[in-house]
């Protein structure tokens, strides 16, 4: 593919998006990740806006990030750097932009470790299998833009190319209206209110991308260690270190992009250089190994951590046999693996508190899990199996040395001799625990409802699962299939 800039100028490019900009009084939302390509995409819209007259910088500009509670700590420093400079550099006493950055991040009670030691959803190992993208990335930034959307049209900007692969190619391409350089979302719409989708980097090479960043850039900074003057993004930050970041991270394979619909999502991610640490869709993670490589051996824990949780993942005493809502699946004849056990959530919880008291050694500040996700496990544990209530406080206390605080609210469903009577006696009987905690559990949270409606339907919910007849239904396949012979 042929570079841009043989064609056309970078004053040509900001001539199109000033039409664009002056266009209408729709807002607009750039997605921001960090990444080459959408700072690339937040450069020419600096430069644009620096080049207008104040009085026709009539609408604001966006800067939106996304922070899935799961960054790689370097990238996420680096991420926030940026966003604060973003936003001291567009103050009315510097460049006087209407340029405003934030970062969204994913709802805590659907977090990644929500989900994976709340709930016990197995960590995603295939594209097909990848439900993190969405709950992390692609919920927190419709929110935002469906927020804006209940009150005008918007324009979304995004750092996309197509010269990135060829899958990305066809999917732009099936989206382009020709002749026209706004095109309807797909799925974001308001009542009454559409997004539009504004690509202006869309023709760029990867050697454009870094032409603008870095070659085609008046702008200069002092470098980190302060000895000469090197090429700066418009809002301040210093090029050379994004491009020493790909280069620690091995070679240029791309970034994981802001995403805002669902067709973007199975692409994105997995091989990319600023994606999450945990991830586990992909064999070796090159991201964090060329950041080790390169020095960053604080990093180690990390990876660690990644290695023991694929070798815990698909254990048979770590996993269940059924589905969170009791539905058996079976493939090719075998049952298939559930959720993680109760137990394998809290060893899992345990080996990541201690990783971040490793990671604490270089990284102070920097949590793992924090206090909402860990408030919201709590809950999901209380209402689902932990009859002491106290399961999740004990294990942070055993490893951190200090109560979380809402520690000492808790209080058991049962004293603590009744609770060890109940497990003597599910032994005694052969009763599942997790069936009869779950019973006790909801109980005990409708026993004051004046109509015990509410009750009984949970208490047929729960005894009317498929997996605690599973022994019948198997007797009624094995038979099906002897009167078929």
């Amino acid at each position: 593919m042929a570079n841009y800039f043989d064609t056309y100028t970078l004053d040509s490019l900001l001539d199109e998006m000033e039409a664009v900009y002056l266009n209408d009084k729709r807002p607009w939302i750039l997605g921001y990740s960090g990444g080459k390509d959408s700072s690339a995409t937040l450069q020419v819209t600096f430069k644009m806006l620096e080049r207008l007259p104040k009085e026709k910088r009539h609408k604001p500009v966006y800067v939106v990030s996304s922070d899935t509670l799961i960054e790689n700590p370097i990238i996420l420093d680096y991420l926030k750097n940026n966003i604060d400079k973003i936003n001291e550099c567009a103050k009315p006493e510097n460049l006087d932009l209407p340029i405003i950055a934030q970062i969204v991040y994913p709802e805590l009670n659907d977090s990644f470790w929500a989900n994976i030691i709340g709930k016990g959803y197995p960590t995603p190992k295939s594209i097909q299998y990848r439900w993190c993208t969405e709950r992390l990335k692609i919920k927190p930034s419709n929110k935002f833009i469906k927020e804006k959307l209940e009150q005008e049209d918007v324009v979304v900007l995004l750092g996309v190319r197509r010269d990135e692969s060829s899958a990305r190619k066809a999917r732009i391409e099936k989206r382009e209206i020709e002749g026209y350089l706004l095109t309807p979302h797909e799925t974001l719409r308001g009542k009454n209110k559409l997004a539009y989708v504004y690509t202006p980097i869309v023709n760029f090479s990867t050697a454009d991308v870094w032409d603008v960043l870095y070659h085609n850039n008046d702008n200069l900074v002092e470098f980190i260690e302060g000895d000469f003057p090197t090429p700066a993004t418009a809002w301040g930050t210093s090029a050379m270190e994004l491009f020493e970041m790909y280069m620690k991270g091995s070679g240029d394979s791309g970034e994981c992009p802001f995403i805002a619909d669902e067709s973007s999502a199975k692409s994105s991610c997995g091989n990319s250089r600023f994606g999450c640490w945990i991830c586990t869709v992909v064999k070796e993670d090159k991201s964090l190994n060329g950041f080790i490589e390169s020095g960053h051996t604080e990093l180690k824990p990390l990876v660690e951590f990644r290695s023991f949780i694929l070798s815990e993942r698909d254990k048979p005493e770590n996993r269940k046999k059924h589905k969170r809502n009791g539905s058996v699946v079976k493939r090719d004849g075998r049952i298939m693996f559930g959720p993680f056990t109760f137990e394998a959530r809290q060893m899992i919880l345990r080996k990541l508190l201690e990783t971040q008291l490793q990671m604490q050694e270089f990284y102070p500040d920097l949590e793992l899990i924090n206090l909402g996700e860990l408030k919201a496990i709590d809950e999901i544990w209380d209402n689902e199996e932990d009859l002491t209530s106290s399961t999740l406080s004990n294990i942070y206390k055993e490893v951190l040395g200090k109560e979380l605080p809402w520690a000492e609210y808790k209080k058991p469903v049962f004293d603590s001799k009744t609770l060890n009577i109940i497990d003597e006696k599910c032994s005694e009987y052969n009763i599942n625990s997790d069936l009869f905690s779950k019973l006790i559990i909801d109980t005990n949270k409708y026993k004051h409802f004046s109509n015990n409606t509410r009750l009984k339907t949970s208490v047929n919910k729960i005894l009317n699962q498929q997996w605690l007849h599973q022994d019948i239904v198997q007797k009624i396949e094995d038979e099906n299939i002897k009167e078929l012979d």
